[in-house]
C-alpha cells in the first residue's frame, strides 16, 4: 500500500510537470523530416528504448478504462543484489537507453524532483499528428535524491536539439546500490505543446511481446492478467492514432 501510495504521488507530480517544452507554436521547423504518427502502424519500431534481458518487471500504458490507471508504461530493475553497475562505476557500466526512432532530441531534464526523489529525463521528436509534433518521454527514476549535485548529469549521452538514430544510446540508467524493484523508466508519448498522455504504441509485435514475457505481477490490472500489449484500455484522447477508444493495443 505504501509503495501505490508513493507511486501515485510520484506520477501526479509527473502530470503536473509535463513532458514536452511548452512553446508558442505546436510545430517546430527545426525538426525536418519526421514522419506522419500514422507510419508507425504500418512500419513499426523494431527497437525497444532498453534491452529486455536486463529488466525485472513491467507494465503497459493502463487507459483511464482500466480498473487501475496509470497514463504511462514502465520498465523496472531490482539491484537488491548489486547486480548494477557491471564493472565499474562509470555511468556505461548500468543499463543503456536508446531511442527508439530516428528523431531529434527535444527536451532534457538532468534532474526534477518528483516527491523526496529526483529523476531525469529526455523528450525526442520523431513524428508528427498533423501539425503537432510527437514525443516520446522518458521519465528515468531511480527512485532516490540525486546523489550529489550534477550526479545525473554524466548518466544523459545527448544535448537538446541533437539528431538520433534509432538504437543510439541516449543515456544510462542509474540503479543506487541495493534498490529494490522501483527503479524505473516512465515512458509514453505526447504531443508538443499539449498536455496530452498517449500510449507509446509504435513498436513491433516481437518487441511487444519481449516487452511482455518481463511483466511479471506488475503486467496486471488489479487482478485482471494483461494481455501482451503497448495500451490497455484506452479512451479516445490516449490513443496516438486517433482511431477511438480501444481495449487492447499493440
Amino acid at each position: 500500500m505504501k509503495r501505490m501510495i508513493i507511486a501515485s504521488l510520484a506520477f501526479a507530480l509527473l502530470l503536473a510537470s509535463g513532458c514536452g517544452k511548452k512553446d508558442s507554436s505546436p510545430t517546430e521547423p527545426s525538426y525536418p523530416g519526421l514522419p506522419d504518427i500514422q507510419s508507425f502502424k504500418t512500419i513499426p519500431s523494431d527497437a525497444f528504448l532498453v534491452d529486455v534481458s536486463t529488466v525485472d518487471a513491467g507494465n503497459p500504458f493502463k487507459g483511464r478504462r482500466a480498473n487501475t490507471p496509470h497514463q504511462g508504461a514502465h520498465v523496472h530493475w531490482d539491484n537488491t543484489s548489486n547486480k548494477w553497475p557491471a564493472g565499474g562505476t562509470a555511468p556505461e557500466n548500468f543499463p543503456a537507453i536508446y531511442a527508439m526512432a530516428d528523431g531529434y532530441v527535444d527536451r532534457v531534464d538532468y534532474k526534477f524532483p518528483v516527491g523526496a526523489n529526483d529523476r531525469y529525463g529526455i523528450d525526442i521528436a520523431f513524428a508528427k499528428s498533423g501539425t503537432f509534433i510527437d514525443l516520446f518521454c522518458y521519465s528515468i527514476e531511480p527512485m532516490v535524491p540525486e546523489p550529489a549535485t550534477d550526479f545525473y548529469r554524466q548518466f544523459i549521452k545527448v544535448t537538446k536539439g541533437q539528431k538520433v538514430k534509432k538504437g543510439d544510446i541516449i543515456a544510462y540508467m542509474y540503479l543506487p546500490p541495493g534498490a529494490g524493484i522501483g527503479c524505473h523508466i516512465h515512458f509514453h508519448m505526447q504531443q508538443r505543446n499539449r498536455n496530452n498522455f498517449l500510449a507509446p504504441a509504435i513498436f513491433a509485435g516481437a518487441v511487444v511481446d519481449g516487452f511482455f514475457a518481463e511483466w511479471g505481477t506488475f503486467g496486471s490490472d488489479g487482478a485482471t492478467a494483461i494481455p501482451s500489449c503497448m495500451g490497455y484500455m484506452l479512451d479516445a484522447d490516449e490513443n496516438p492514432y486517433g482511431t477511438g477508444a480501444v481495449d487492447l493495443m499493440k
